[in-house]
């Protein structure tokens, strides 16, 4: 306001006099002496381009100012995970993407034999050998609905997510009394229902939401995405190359920031539905008609969060950075979730504990009685050439009854002690041309056999396992300890990534660097070291002498884009394993490789 009261007073003094003051100076004898001295001219025009240059300064700054207050609530709702681009002149937009990734992995069972339980470390091929190649495609569809400038329809539709390349063949090729002896000459594509190679419907509607830009703050409905920080524990899984991404049933409302001493303050209350439980068929009109309703409440789990952000816009951060500045984001996320009853053949017929599978059976209830509590906080320092940023995230919990049986009687409790966190930094010596940095890692461990990623697979009860649940009341283990980060979140291209699934009970430390070769295209590589929290979680438990080292991996990525929408990547991942897989039949492990390419054009 100051700005706009100096550019206002400004403007006053470089405007011309008024009408009736210029017939006087215009009727005033030619004779008359000059009311100026001698270069008296020069300083005027020397005075005013100095208030012009104040004024243009000063509506600047005014315009910077108004344009930051429009982008923090738009910034804010990115950063949170309901990306809203703000008002819209158009009617209707579509984003998204094609893809099309040619993949090849050869080794990734790192040629060590199954575990104890029968299970390797990565499929084998069906009839032998060491090689597993593919393609695959997506068409990803973000429609945007712009019922009016801050109200708005969001969603997105995969079409033919992840279908293998030579999927959706013709019944014919295989079918019983061809004519052809190699019927594979006439095969094409064909998508019909229930079709025995496909894992998946042809087209998948995965989120739909509404935005609503209130006077107070945007307000967000729907099954939307669920981002926050560098998506440790929440990740939206956007990018071109991403499989995965948290989707929520979620209401939630971006306060418009508030100022405070310590900056712009965003606050989110948030409610989510994580399970309904039962639900019954309209009365009248049967399955598939009308509307289903909620058949018992106390079967619902619940998710009641905030989110607190303190973030720059990103025109604030360019500025800030243009200037010298640095720049300084903070936030927190609280979740508190609960669940009390737990009707297992909802899920899941045969878990029937009762005489049938009717919810009005008492005998087929579990009183589940868990709770947890979840809190992740994110910092990020940025200066000009450095930045440095970090996720901490902790969650407690307590399950009352871990069992799916309902016969058992007096349960014992499980607790959930878990933490993990993330540093990131980059450092530019030579800005947009070449950055190098350092990350860090750590995900907490059991001490359980296995790593816990697949807490639902048979163990055999013994040391080296791969995978298994991390808590047995049989011999006394009540507390599940091992974090797992959100499998979207992705630190290389062969351990975490494709063997192990996501990071778990190790810590990991990772030098990386980047290359600007040219406009669109740089080149990426990284080392990667990992090690177990607990040896009695790998593999090498087996031998009875436990490890924790579990290799190191060298990645290299080459990516290009052509600015128009044209984007390929070509991706080489080599993993080394270490003593934490040693296995008692087979002294020599091999190196897992993988090869990654891909074609894409985002519009």
């Amino acid at each position: 306001m100051l700005r706009l009261l100096a550019a206002a007073l400004a403007a006053l003094l470089l405007a011309p006099a008024p009408a009736g003051a210029q017939q006087s100076k215009l009727a005033a004898p030619s004779s008359a002496p000059p009311t100026t001295a001698p270069g008296q001219a020069e300083l005027d025009a020397r005075t005013r381009a100095a208030i012009q240059a104040a004024v243009d300064k000063a509506k600047e700054d005014l315009r910077n100012e108004v344009r930051a207050e429009m982008q923090g609530a738009q910034s804010a709702a990115e950063f949170l995970g309901t990306v809203s681009e703000g008002p819209k002149l158009e009617f209707f937009e579509v984003h998204g993407y094609f893809r099309v990734r040619p993949e090849l992995f050869y080794e990734l069972d790192l040629g060590r034999p199954a575990d104890p339980a029968g299970y390797y470390l990565f499929p084998l091929p069906a009839l032998g050998g060491h090689t597993l190649a593919t393609a695959n495609m997506r068409f990803r569809v973000e429609p945007t609905l712009n019922v009016s400038e801050h109200v708005r329809i969001r969603a997105q539709f995969d079409i033919l997510d992840n279908y293998a390349l030579g999927s959706s063949v013709s019944k014919g090729y295989i079918s019983a009394g061809s004519p052809y002896p190699v019927p594979f000459w006439a095969a094409t594509r064909v998508l019909y229902t229930n079709d025995p190679t496909a894992d998946r419907a042809p087209i998948l509607p995965k989120r739909v939401w509404g935005e609503a830009q209130t006077p107070v703050g945007l307000l967000s409905f729907g099954r939307m995405p669920n981002a926050w920080g560098l998506g440790m524990l929440s990740h939206a899984g956007g990018g071109l190359d991403d499989d995965l991404g948290d989707t929520v049933d979620r209401l939630q409302f971006a306060i418009a920031p508030v100022s405070t001493p310590i900056g712009s303050i965003v606050f989110v209350p948030i409610l989510d539905f994580d399970a309904e439980g039962v639900l019954n068929n309209n009365q009248q009109l049967g399955a598939g008609q009308g509307q289903p309703f909620d058949a018992e409440q106390s079967d619902d789990a619940r998710t009641y969060a905030i989110k607190i952000v303190r973030l720059d816009t990103d025109d604030e951060l360019r500025r800030k950075l243009e200037r010298g500045e640095t720049s300084i984001n903070f936030g927190a996320y609280y979740n508190y979730r609960t669940a009390r009853w737990l009707f297992p053949p909802w899920y899941d017929p045969s878990l029937a504990g009762g005489t049938t599978g009717d919810p009005t059976d008492p005998g087929n209830w579990i009183k589940r009685d868990a709770y947890g509590h979840i809190l992740d906080l994110w910092f990020r320092w940025r200066a000009p050439r450095l930045r440095v940023e970090a996720e901490f995230a902790g969650i407690y919990g307590n399950v009352g009854n871990p069992n799916l049986d309902p016969n058992v009687t007096n349960p014992t409790k499980i607790l959930i002690r878990q933490y993990g966190g993330v540093i990131q930094t980059d450092y530019d010596p030579l800005p947009n041309k070449f950055s190098f940095g350092l990350d860090l890692g750590l995900a907490s461990g059991d001490d359980a056999p296995g790593f816990g990623n697949v807490p639902d697979r048979t163990p055999s009860g013994q040391p080296g396992d791969v995978e298994g649940a991390q808590w047995n009341t049989t011999s006394g283990d009540r507390t599940i300890r091992n974090f797992r980060f959100n499998p979207a979140y992705r630190v290389d291209l062969v351990f975490w990534r494709e063997i192990m699934g996501n990071v778990t009970d190790a810590w990991y430390l990772r030098p990386h660097l980047r290359w600007d070769i040219l406009p669109g295209l740089n080149f990426q590589a990284a080392i990667l070291y990992s090690q177990a929290i607990y040896a009695s979680s790998t593999p090498s438990a087996e031998t009875g002498h436990a490890y924790k080292p579990l290799g190191f991996e060298i990645d290299g990525m080459l990516r290009y884009g052509s600015g128009d929408g044209f984007n390929a990547w070509l991706d080489y991942g080599l993993f080394q394993p270490l003593s934490a897989f040693n296995s008692p039949t087979k002294s020599n492990l091999s190196r897992a490789n993988a090869i990654r390419a891909g074609l894409a054009i985002k519009f």
